[in-house]
């Protein structure tokens, strides 16, 4: 009897190696040969899911994304966080403090160079930040219903800077580690940085 293959499953595998190799050894590492050895296939069978390194670019992305969905889902769910609290572990969820947060905005860096000139690239990143935008804006009108955020701000124009704060904060980190020193403690980002993101925003 034929072996059955799970094929969402194989190809989330040799995601993850490429975000692995991304977060170890930078973008210049990925090769479709790299993954196959980290994920123990062979690389026609890395070629069967991947035909180009920049599908494997594009896979990573997407299962960063996905692991990213699944962290703001479980955040949004967490009754134990204040809505601040909350606000600021979205923040924190996509600064470079440990391995799949590097990958992923080493990955955002690339994605971004090249979405001035591919529209294909754009898309991909436009649906991943239209979504993030709709996840901070439902926890920033929750901070506005616990009165952390003023009843008369705009949830929507608030919830756009605060996700253009955390990119670019989490860019400039990639670029010069200097930038997280003095904001974050034991590996999270300072409750005093989360509490006044929103200030930031609203000015």
């Amino acid at each position: 009897m034929p072996k059955i293959v799970d094929h969402d499953q194989r190809r989330a595998e040799l995601a993850d190696a490429a975000l692995d190799i991304i977060a170890k050894d930078g973008i210049k590492a990925l090769t479709l040969r790299a993954v196959a050895e980290a994920a123990g296939w062979s690389t026609g069978v890395v070629n069967h899911y991947f035909s180009s390194h920049h599908d494997l670019l594009v896979g990573a992305l997407r299962r960063a994304a996905e692991t990213q969905g699944r962290m703001f889902k479980q955040l949004r769910h967490d009754a134990s966080l204040t809505p601040l609290e909350r606000l600021g572990q979205l923040i924190e969820s996509v600064l470079p403090l440990d391995d799949r947060r590097i990958a992923m905005t080493r990955i955002f860096l690339v994605f971004y160079a090249e979405a001035a000139a591919n529209p294909a690239a754009r898309e991909e990143i436009v649906d991943y930040l239209a979504n993030w935008r709709r996840v901070v804006r439902r926890v920033v009108a929750e901070c506005q219903e616990a009165g952390q955020v003023p009843a008369d701000a705009d949830t929507t124009k608030l919830a756009a800077e605060l996700v253009a704060f955390s990119d670019g904060l989490a860019m400039h980190a990639m670029l010069d580690e200097q930038v997280l020193e003095g904001m974050t403690a034991d590996g999270h980002i300072t409750l005093q940085l989360a509490g006044e993101s929103w200030r930031l925003a609203a000015r």
